[in-house]
């Protein structure tokens, strides 16, 4: 069996910019320092793959989070991520490659954070502020997630 580890993670701080499509509402300065200390974070654990919502505020995120990782892993913008429910991020999830064991999604909530209660339950965080990561680690396949 190979142990696998789904990080999930929130997307940082965002404006809420009235005058901005929602899809377009950048990080705000908070939000910057708050993707670059994840990314930190994140350094450690090395994900080999990451599935990011296309929101200009998850890719900010991720650009963020990218400059502080050693290793730099492929990374697929999903349009279904944008507004997605936990059923369509855990399909996303199955469909990961044999190869990959560290997993990184970045998306938003609330299927962010129902996703680590599906797979966490009662270990699963009590609140899913921007920049909240949680860590699922799991022996077998994608598709047994």
């Amino acid at each position: 069996m190979t142990v696998r580890t789904l990080l999930i993670l929130r997307h940082a701080s965002a404006a809420n910019a009235v005058d901005l499509a929602d899809v377009e509402r950048p990080l705000t300065p908070i939000g910057r320092e708050e993707a670059t200390k994840v990314g930190r974070d994140l350094a450690a654990m090395r994900p080999e793959h990451v599935l990011c919502s296309p929101a200009l505020r998850t890719r900010q995120t991720w650009d963020r989070v990218r400059a502080e990782l050693a290793n730099q892993p492929a990374v697929t913008f999903d349009q279904s991520m944008y507004l997605a429910g936990v059923d369509t991020l855990r399909e996303l999830v199955w469909q990961t490659g044999d190869d990959v064991t560290t997993l990184l999604l970045i998306g938003h909530n609330p299927a962010v954070h129902e996703l680590a209660w599906v797979l966490l339950g009662e270990q699963a965080p009590q609140r899913f502020p921007p920049a909240s990561l949680a860590a699922v680690e799991f022996d077998g396949d994608w598709p047994e997630l």
